[in-house]
Order: C-alpha cells, then sequence, then structure tokens
C-alpha cells in the first residue's frame, strides 16, 4: 500500500491506495481545499493564507493516516510550477512533516490522470476507449491515451482574473478556443470528466452537499449537456451561506467560471459524458504500485 497526495492548484487530496485484483483501490481518502491558485496572477507566489491552509491540511492528513507504516508519494501541480516561492515551501514541509513533494509536468499529470481514470472506469465494467478532461485550479488537462496537452487556464486563475459573470461568459469561449480545437482532434466517443467542477455537479444532481459527498455514488455519473446550465442557475440562487454547505466555502464563484470554461469546451461534442471522481491521486499510486514512477 501507498499514501498518495495530489496537491493541486486548489485542492490537497490523499489516498491510502491498495493493489487488487481488478486494479487498484482506496483504502482511505482525504481531501481539503487550500487555494493554493488564490492570488498567483497578481503575486506570482503561493500566498501565506494558502500556505498556511496547506500547513493544517497535512497536519490533518498525518493524523488520519499511517505515515510511519506507509511509503507516501506527493506531487504538486501547476500552481507550483509557476510559484516564485513552491521550493522555499517545500523545503519547509520537508523539515516540518518529512513529505517529499515532487513538481510534476503537465503531461506528467495527464498520463497519470488518465491512469487513475483508467483504473476507476474499469472497476465500474467500462472498457470503451475515452479521453480526458479535467479542469483544475490553474491548468487544464486533456487528452486519450498517448495523446495529451496541458493548457495555461484554470478555475481559480480565469475567476480570478474577470470576476464577474458578464466577463466570465465572455471570456470563456476565447480562454478554451485551443483546448476546444485539441479535443475536437480526439475519439471522442467517451469523455470522462474529472476534478472538482464536474464531481459538483454531479454530486448537487444526486441530491448530495459538500459535506455528505460520497466518490462512490458520484462516479459513473452520466453528465448532460443540460446540467452546467443548470448547475450555473441553481448556484447562482443560491446566497454565499447556502452555497458554504452546498458546495463547500468559497467554492461557489470558482465553481461557477469552472463551469462556464467546461460549458464551452463540451459546445458541440456528441460524446456521452461520465464523471469520474478518481484522478491524479489514484494514478500517482497506481504508477507507484506497479513500479512506473
Amino acid at each position: 500500500m501507498v499514501i498518495a497526495i495530489d496537491l493541486g492548484s486548489n485542492t490537497f487530496r490523499v489516498a491510502l491506495i491498495k493493489k487488487v485484483q481488478n486494479g487498484f483501490s482506496n483504502e482511505q481518502i482525504y481531501e481539503k481545499i487550500v487555494g493554493a491558485a488564490r492570488g498567483l496572477n497578481e503575486s506570482g507566489k503561493i500566498g501565506l493564507e494558502a500556505k498556511n491552509r496547506l500547513f493544517e491540511a497535512i497536519v490533518e492528513a498525518k493524523s488520519k493516516f499511517d505515515f510511519t507504516k506507509f511509503k507516501c508519494v506527493a506531487v504538486a501541480t501547476e500552481a507550483f510550477r509557476v510559484a516564485s516561492n513552491s521550493e522555499e515551501i517545500f523545503s519547509e514541509i520537508r523539515d516540518k512533516f518529512g513529505i517529499n513533494f515532487h513538481i510534476i509536468d503537465g503531461q506528467a499529470e495527464a498520463k497519470l490522470t488518465f491512469l487513475g481514470v483508467q483504473n476507476a472506469l474499469r472497476k465500474l465494467g467500462i472498457n470503451d476507449k475515452f479521453s480526458i478532461i479535467d479542469i483544475g485550479g490553474a491548468s487544464s488537462e486533456i487528452g486519450e491515451e498517448g495523446k495529451f496537452i496541458s493548457f495555461k487556464f484554470g478555475i481559480i486563475t480565469f475567476y480570478e482574473r474577470f470576476k464577474t459573470l458578464d466577463l466570465m461568459q465572455e471570456n470563456a469561449k476565447i480562454y478554451t478556443k485551443e483546448a476546444r480545437e485539441f479535443l475536437t482532434s480526439l475519439d471522442n466517443r467517451l469523455i470522462v470528466l474529472t476534478s472538482g467542477v464536474p464531481t459538483t455537479i454531479a454530486a448537487l444532481k444526486l441530491g448530495l452537499n459538500y459535506e455528505s459527498y460520497d466518490p462512490k455514488k458520484v462516479s459513473g455519473y452520466e453528465l448532460k449537456n443540460d446540467d452546467l446550465a443548470w448547475f450555473v442557475n441553481e448556484l447562482l440562487k443560491m446566497d454565499d451561506k447556502s452555497a458554504d454547505v452546498a458546495v463547500g466555502r468559497s467554492r461557489k464563484y470558482p465553481l461557477i467560471a469552472g463551469t462556464l470554461l467546461l460549458k464551452k469546451l463540451l459546445n458541440g461534442q456528441e460524446a456521452k459524458f461520465i464523471v469520474i471522481d478518481d484522478g491524479l491521486r489514484e494514478g500517482v499510486g497506481a504508477a507507484y504500485l506497479k513500479g512506473i514512477f
């Protein structure tokens, strides 16, 4: 077994992953919104508040997982690829917590996410060829087996650049143009949507809120195009307090931003859309247990 950590540009995700007969399974999971990419557009750094939230999340994870018994493999993504103070933060984490983070590039992130998704689909009995879309906090990975691109847009950086609904709606198409063209070039009979935007849409459609969220119920949900507009309208109807309960604290507007990006990406696609909770975290664990990471 291995403890796999995915430190994304918005979320800190941890899982204890075990090799089983038909692949790999999560024995224990934990995640927390740390918002690493917040303020990154302006400062070029991981902010102090984000760093403090990350350290709090690590303390919580250390209290839940046995880091003395299991090897830990930890990766960090786009916010840490571009922030000028990443190495300083990771040096402090090594000294304080004994966790060694690897900053991986966009290609590695996409391939490992694909591996995590592939394992989850097999457990659901789905063996079809598929493409993935992973809209993160500061970057988005799109691809199919052997063909991946990491694009420089994400829900936090996009939201912080435009802030208002009108500006986000105006700019979503421009921001996703290259990604949309690349997606169209793939064999898109089945598109798997992973990351917080589609999983939260699926959860709300299933009557789950942030606290009652269940990855097992969400994985395999078939998303319809209409679900995206429905989700944005639902969030806009909620006051901030209600939204905090429904989708998590301070997630309302970044989720709207991400849904607008996803809506533009999927526009005109004839594929079936399946939501999968598993992603980079599971891919990292699977790759380590396979001896390829």
